[in-house]
């Protein structure tokens, strides 16, 4: 191969290379834009809530607050725009709906381009205490439809009683199947007598993608059912 054409090719390489530094070096200066996104759905109400809020920057610590000027959209309609303390909007939409198996946000991202997020929990259909009861000494069991956690999922026994004092315990995905074994222990912050119970699921996602970090949270809150605490 002539020598002419060796050199035009270690030129053009060069050439590519360089570029490709220069475009790396670019997209590393590109502010992160940092997005957190949030459902929460009220079963008793019918009520959906999603929130969005939006910070650029280097990192979430020195960030600053992000607006876009196209809007955010929630399962296809448009958000409104709230403005917060400290410069912050918080994209809201607020109505009653079914409950739906996908939540997808789009907002734009720092190359102008709309990008989607989507934000999927399944809910529980039903849930009951097997034999009605819940016992101080001997715990309770508990059968949710489709209560089954998966990993990065949990599930919040919320209780209240006549004088509403509240009582609450965790449970960590993942679980095994939808009936639930409730110990004693867990139980020892009731006192006797009628409660009213009702569950919380939440789910965190969290990712990071080219030039965008997504935190989400989805919450579902079922409806109540009365529970008898013995001791």
């Amino acid at each position: 191969m002539p020598f002419k054409y060796l050199l035009g090719g270690s030129a053009f390489l060069v050439l590519v290379l360089a570029t490709a530094c220069q475009r790396n070096s670019e997209d590393q200066k590109k502010p992160q834009l940092f997005a957190e996104l949030f459902v929460r759905y009220l079963e008793a109400e019918r009520e959906l809530k999603a929130t969005a809020t939006f910070f650029e920057g280097d990192s979430i610590q020195t960030a600053s607050p992000k607006t876009f000027s196209g809007g955010v959209s929630f399962q296809g309609s448009g958000m409104e725009a709230r403005p917060l303390p400290g410069g912050v909007v918080r994209y809201t939409l607020q109505q009653n709906a079914d409950y739906s198996a996908a939540f997808p946000f789009r907002f734009p991202s720092n190359n102008g381009q709309k990008q989607e997020y989507t934000l999927a929990m399944l809910p529980i259909d039903t849930f009951y205490i097997i034999d009605g009861k819940a016992s101080k000494s001997q715990g309770m069991s508990l059968y949710a439809q489709g209560g089954q956690l998966q990993a990065g999922e949990s599930l919040v026994f919320l209780f209240n009683d006549a004088n509403n004092r509240a009582y609450s315990f965790t449970l960590e995905g993942p679980t095994n199947g939808e009936e639930y074994r409730i110990s004693a222990q867990q139980l020892e912050g009731l006192e006797p007598g009628p409660h009213q119970l009702y569950l919380v699921r939440k789910k965190r996602m969290a990712e990071k993608k080219p030039g965008v970090s997504i935190l989400a949270d989805v919450e579902f809150y079922t409806r109540l059912v009365e529970v008898e605490v013995e001791q």
